[in-house]
C-alpha cells in the first residue's frame, strides 16, 4: 500500500486560506476497438478558497500555469480526494505565474504610454506561458486597434469572442475599453456582435447598451441608434452622455414626417452572434 505523506498545516488548516497546487488521479479511456483500455493519470490542478469557503479549481497547462475554465468543489472533496503538492507550486507554479504577471503589468504600462510595440511584446511573452491570460489577450488586441492594425485586431476578437471569462465583470473595464476601440477602428459589425456577447455573459449594462447605440449611429443608422439610447436611458435615467446624445439623434432625425418615414419601412432583423 501506497504511503502519502502528511499534507503541511498551510493545506490544512482552517483558519489558513487554501491556495495551491493539488494532484488526483484519474481514470481515461485511450485506443479504440481491441486496442480499447483505461490508464490512470496523474492531473495537477492549481486550488484557490474562496471567500465563502469553496474551492476554485483550474487545470495546470503544459508551462505549469492555471488555465481554463474554473471548477468549483468542496474543500471536504479537495482534502479527500486530492493531494498537496507545495514543492510543484514553489519551484514552477508561483514563479511562472508571477512572471506573466510582470509581463503583463509592463505590457498595460507600455500602452499606458502609446508605446504599442513595446507592450504588443510583453503581452506575447506572457502569452507563450498562458495562451488564455485575459488580461494579456486584452492588451494585445489594444496594442493592435491603437496602431489601426485592424486585420491583427480581428483575429484578437476572434479569440476573445469565445472567452467566456474574458467578460466577467472583474475584466469590465477592458472589455468596455476593447468595443470602444474596435468601433473607433470602424469595426462596426465586430463591435455590435461582441456587445451582444458581453450582454449576455456579464448582464445587460447600461453603458454597453450606449456604446451599441453609438456603434448604430456610426453605421448610419441613427433610427437604431434612438431605439438604444432610449433603452439605456430606461436602464439608467441619469446618464448623462446618453441623455446628450438622445437629444442629439432626435435633431438629426428631422421632423415627424421624416420619422414616419423611416418607420415605414420594412423592419430588418440584426443577428450579431
Amino acid at each position: 500500500m501506497q504511503h502519502h505523506p502528511t499534507p503541511p498545516t498551510e493545506f490544512l488548516a482552517q483558519s489558513v486560506r487554501i491556495k495551491g497546487v493539488f494532484s488526483t488521479t484519474s481514470r481515461i479511456t485511450v485506443g479504440f476497438g481491441h486496442t480499447k483500455k483505461k490508464i490512470s493519470q496523474n492531473v495537477l490542478v492549481f486550488a484557490v478558497e474562496e471567500e465563502d469557503g469553496t474551492i476554485s479549481i483550474q487545470a495546470l497547462n503544459a508551462h505549469f500555469v492555471p488555465t481554463g475554465t474554473a471548477k468549483v468543489i468542496t474543500r471536504e472533496n479537495l482534502l479527500k480526494n486530492y493531494l498537496p503538492e507545495p514543492d510543484v507550486y514553489l519551484s514552477k507554479v508561483f514563479p511562472l505565474m508571477r512572471a506573466v504577471e510582470k509581463s503583463v503589468a509592463r505590457g498595460e504600462r507600455h500602452l499606458r504610454n502609446n508605446e504599442t510595440f513595446s507592450a504588443e511584446m510583453e503581452f506575447k511573452t506572457a502569452l507563450r506561458i498562458d495562451e488564455e491570460n485575459i488580461r494579456a489577450t486584452f492588451g494585445l488586441g489594444l496594442s493592435y486597434l491603437a496602431r489601426g492594425d485592424t486585420q491583427r485586431g480581428a483575429i484578437v476578437f476572434r479569440r476573445l469572442v469565445r472567452l467566456d471569462a474574458a467578460f466577467e465583470p472583474r475584466h469590465k473595464h477592458m472589455f468596455n475599453q476593447f468595443g470602444i476601440s474596435l468601433r473607433k477602428n470602424q469595426m462596426y459589425p465586430q463591435a455590435l456582435k461582441y456587445y451582444v456577447k458581453a450582454s449576455i455573459i456579464s448582464g445587460e449594462d447600461e453603458n454597453l447598451i450606449f456604446n451599441m447605440a453609438r456603434t448604430f449611429l456610426e453605421k448610419d443608422r441613427p433610427t437604431l441608434a434612438l431605439k438604444f439610447v432610449d433603452k439605456a436611458l430606461a436602464m439608467n435615467p441619469h446618464l448623462v452622455e446618453a441623455r446628450k446624445f438622445k437629444t442629439f439623434l432626435e435633431k438629426r432625425l428631422g421632423s415627424s414626417s421624416s420619422k414616419a418615414s423611416n418607420a415605414s419601412q420594412p423592419t430588418k432583423t440584426y443577428n450579431f452572434l
